[in-house]
């Protein structure tokens, strides 16, 4: 991948994230007021699977796209998963690799919950969790504009 093409890759990976996020970030809001313990209403229900979906979403962009969309405009070679996590803990743009793997888990736990009564407690931790992965699309933005990574070279 070139340079000009792995700067154009991020701006579209970027641009997917800024997007994503949007929705999680209404999805949160109108789901905040919610009460997972007591009985839900159709509408609460339908507002915590849109909220869940929207998560599920905001991770892969964040993690399987736009770090290794970073790594390749930073000329880095691709590696492993495990790889891109790593350099995106060192370059700030996670506290710790443990965030991502949590963050992965719950993404994973999203797609293969079939069990309602244990949709509550996956409900409470994508609550918990919203808020933290909403801040790293912040860092991971702002890092890639105070680097000029898409904006390609002459």
């Amino acid at each position: 991948m070139s340079r000009l093409s792995s700067a154009s890759h991020l701006a579209l990976c970027a641009s997917q994230l800024q997007d994503a996020s949007k929705w999680l970030q209404r999805s949160f809001e109108q789901c905040l007021p919610i009460d997972v313990a007591k009985p839900l209403t159709a509408e609460q229900y339908d507002a915590l699977e849109n909220l869940s979906s929207r998560f599920a979403r905001v991770v892969d962009i964040l993690i399987n796209k736009l770090y290794r969309a970073i790594d390749a405009a930073e000329l880095l070679e691709a590696g492993s998963l495990i790889d891109t996590i790593n350099r995106a803990v060192k370059k700030g743009l996670l506290e710790d690799n443990q965030t991502a793997r949590t963050l992965k888990d719950i993404r994973n736990e999203i797609v293969h919950e079939y069990v309602v009564e244990n949709l509550k407690n996956l409900q409470l931790e994508i609550l918990r969790y919203t808020t933290i992965l909403l801040e790293l699309v912040k860092v991971a933005l702002s890092y890639i504009d105070d680097n000029k990574l898409t904006q390609h070279s002459d």
